[in-house]
């Protein structure tokens, strides 16, 4: 993948890079230290604030009014819907389908203190107050996680994973598995064990874009109907 690669220091965006003006526009106003990487096709959003390091794979699709903040990673193909906010350490494995106002809260405040409001500390008293974190949030891929949901830090969602709307979760998810509820529990599975297997070992996601037209079938099947995996496979 060939990476265009940019650093925002509070001054106008280099011209050598190959995104729009909208995109320029917007990275002139992130923080000091602010960097994105980004693959081919990638779409950003109007209304998005973006700081931190941030990694974006091709054909990335960043809804509007979307915040990234931290060391953020999404992978290729994958979508944000509107008004999502991904803050702290999050990895985001390649065609996930996130939903609208997803929250990945990958970082929390320090309770410690006298007083608890980052913003006072910066204004106020011209410091930071230091930030918190169980640990990263990790999405595989083929996730898709709905409306509202909240992934809190130190979680880890496996590939193929289905997070229903309005959904907290606080506990790591099984590949294929699917969750609801506040805290998410497991209702069922989206396959057959078997299947779930098979589909971890052939990872499709990695594959090629000329192998992904070439199994149009196998995109198009129902898989709760099929026995062996492989059948399908071209």
């Amino acid at each position: 993948m060939n990476h265009s690669k940019l650093y925002s220091w509070g001054h106008t965006v280099l011209e050598y890079t190959t995104y729009s003006k909208y995109i320029r526009a917007l990275l002139d106003l992130a923080p000091v230290e602010t960097s994105i990487q980004a693959g081919e096709n990638v779409d950003i959003g109007r209304g998005c604030k973006i700081q931190g390091d941030i990694s974006l794979g091709d054909e990335v699709r960043i809804g509007s009014n979307t915040t990234l903040d931290g060391k953020v990673t999404i992978e290729d193909g994958t979508n944000l819907v509107d008004r999502n906010e991904v803050i702290g350490t999050v990895q985001i494995g390649k065609y996930c389908a996130i939903a609208r106002r997803v929250t990945f809260q990958g970082r929390n405040h320090l309770m410690h203190n006298p007083g608890i409001q980052m913003r006072f500390y910066r204004e106020k008293l011209d410091d930071r107050l230091e930030e918190v974190t169980n640990g990263p949030i990790v999405i595989g891929s083929d996730v898709w996680i709905g409306t509202e949901s909240i992934i809190l830090s130190d979680v880890e969602i496996g590939s193929g994973a289905v997070i229903g709307a309005g959904s907290i979760v606080t506990d790591d998810v099984e590949p294929y598995s699917v969750v609801a509820g506040v805290p998410a529990q497991h209702k069922k599975w989206r396959f057959s064990e078997h299947i779930r297997e098979q589909l971890l070992e052939e990872k499709w996601w990695e594959w090629s874009e000329q192998k992904i037209q070439r199994n149009r079938e196998f995109f198009q099947t129902d898989l709760r109907t099929v026995d062996d995996l492989q059948s399908l496979v071209r």
